[in-house]
């Protein structure tokens, strides 16, 4: 198999998985947000996401050096496979000291502590899973971390269902994690040990300090994204309290299944970007139409789902999770930005330029923490809503002007005037809202758009040249 081959089958097979784990996690996702209540999912969200911002101190952005290195020389596998799983064990102890003094800093109740105590075991248990997980990917056999990952889901789902069956609290929730992160590392062993069949190396001092310096400078544009990731919901839970998380949580859950459109398209487009790296014509083409796509399906998306929320919502959650409808409102404005900023990291790490990912995430990072504690005290979870719409607008202003300079500059009013005009006329037909299933009328306002937007002549023939030089006819 050649290289090519192995890129299109370890990308075919990820993404796949990637799919059923994300229609999974929806389902399951949306029955526990119903039936543990605004207080109770929000213990569950408050204490995933502390968990997997201290999950930093686990891992020290050990998984990607593993990759890198043991992807250059196969023979180095038990090597980085013994000192580095020791080096988790004392990582992960770290990182439970941490977790039981923070949670302890803060009057939480009983329940609480025992959910963030269940789910830092998960975290721990995690950590070593990402160890194998890093040497699947190194060997390129992408689909045990991709049956893992359905593993993964499929035990939850079950979990949730029955734990909603048993009628369960929250605790029985967390433990599932626990549960399936465990069976999915007992899996991950013994596909090292049967495929690969490496025995464990020794363990080397000298070894583990110089991977742990190697490792370092590789964790922190991570550490930024992670917290800027998850830290509001964290802050919420200080500054405000666990319903406020819950309420968030469950418009920011929706946000996160988004996000896989932008993640799917950025993969398909990297080998491409990156063959054309000094090609600067082939590149800024891809740039522009790019932007141009991601604009196209960002707006209709943000501004229906802005309309519809209160449906939506209520359809998903029910009506004890109505004062989400406004957090949803205003975070689904956060997909426009997020689909420019997934092209935009992606095009920064095609022209060796990843530096600059470090420096926007760092200071997005710190933008978003200095607001949510200055706000979320008065504003509770629509502060933090707001601010990680700022967050992920600066983050694409930031990209816009480092892209400007090293790749080309874009005529933002030419590219946003027809999306825009159309999606503002397709909100103003939707906004009538007949007597109808919402279903209906958000299908037939992504038909007007879509025919709008054909009306304006928005696609020229060189998108659909685009297409063609992406996914070429095969030759007969």
């Amino acid at each position: 198999m050649n290289t090519l081959q192995r890129i299109v089958k370890n990308t075919s097979v990820f993404f796949i998985a990637q799919v059923i784990t994300y229609i999974i996690a929806f389902f399951y996702t949306i029955n526990m947000a119903r039936y543990l209540g605004a207080e109770g999912f929000g213990i569950l969200t408050f204490g995933l996401s502390l968990v997997m911002i201290l999950g930093i101190t686990a891992d020290l952005g050990l998984s990607p050096l593993v990759v890198r290195e043991v992807s250059r020389n196969k023979s180095l596998t038990s090597q980085y496979a013994s000192n580095v799983m020791v080096l988790k064990t004392f990582l992960s102890l770290a990182s439970i000291i941490l977790l039981v003094v923070i949670i302890n800093l803060q009057n939480y109740s009983s329940t609480t502590v025992q959910v963030v105590y269940m789910l830092g075991l998960w975290g721990a248990v995690n950590s070593f899973t990402l160890l194998f997980y890093s040497l699947f990917q190194a060997h390129e056999k992408m689909e045990y971390q991709s049956i893992s990952s359905i593993i993964n889901s499929v035990i939850i789902f079950l979990g949730v269902i029955f734990g909603i069956i048993q009628g369960f609290d929250v605790l029985w929730f967390a433990f599932i994690y626990l549960l399936a992160g465990l069976i999915v590392l007992v899996y991950c062993l013994a596909i090292y040990y049967r495929r690969f069949r490496i025995n464990m190396g020794e363990l080397e001092i000298n070894f583990l300090k110089t991977s742990i310096m190697a490792a370092l400078p590789l964790s922190v544009a991570s550490i930024f994204s992670i917290i800027a990731f998850r830290v509001d919901a964290v802050l919420l839970s200080f500054l405000q309290d666990t319903t406020a998380v819950g309420w968030y949580g469950a418009a920011y859950k929706l946000i996160e299944c988004l996000m896989f459109i932008p993640m799917v398209y950025s993969a398909a487009i990297f080998p491409v970007v990156s063959s054309f790296h000094s090609l600067k014509k082939s590149l800024n083409l891809i740039y522009q139409k790019s932007v141009k796509y991601s604009i196209i399906l960002g707006l209709p998306l943000a501004a229906i789902t802005t309309i519809y929320s209160p449906e939506i919502i209520n359809l998903l959650y029910g009506n004890s999770y109505s004062a989400s409808v406004i957090a949803l409102q205003i975070l689904i404005w956060t997909i426009p930005f997020l689909f420019l900023t997934y092209l935009f990291g992606t095009l920064l790490i095609s022209i060796d330029k990843q530096n600059l990912i470090l420096k926007t995430t760092g200071i997005t990072m710190s933008f978003n923490i200095v607001a949510n504690i200055l706000l979320i005290p008065s504003y509770g979870y629509i502060a933090a809503s707001g601010v990680t719409v700022l967050t992920e607008a600066m983050g694409t202003i930031i990209c816009v002007y480092y892209l400007s300079r090293y790749i080309t500059t874009l005529n933002f009013r030419k590219i946003l005037i027809k999306p825009l005009l159309a999606t503002v006329i397709m909100s103003t037909v939707l906004l009538i809202k007949p007597s109808l299933p919402f279903m209906i009328p958000i299908i037939y306002g992504f038909i007007l758009y879509f025919a709008l937007l054909l009306l304006f002549k928005t696609f020229t023939p060189e998108d659909f040249d685009l297409i063609r030089r992406i996914y070429p006819k095969k030759d007969s």
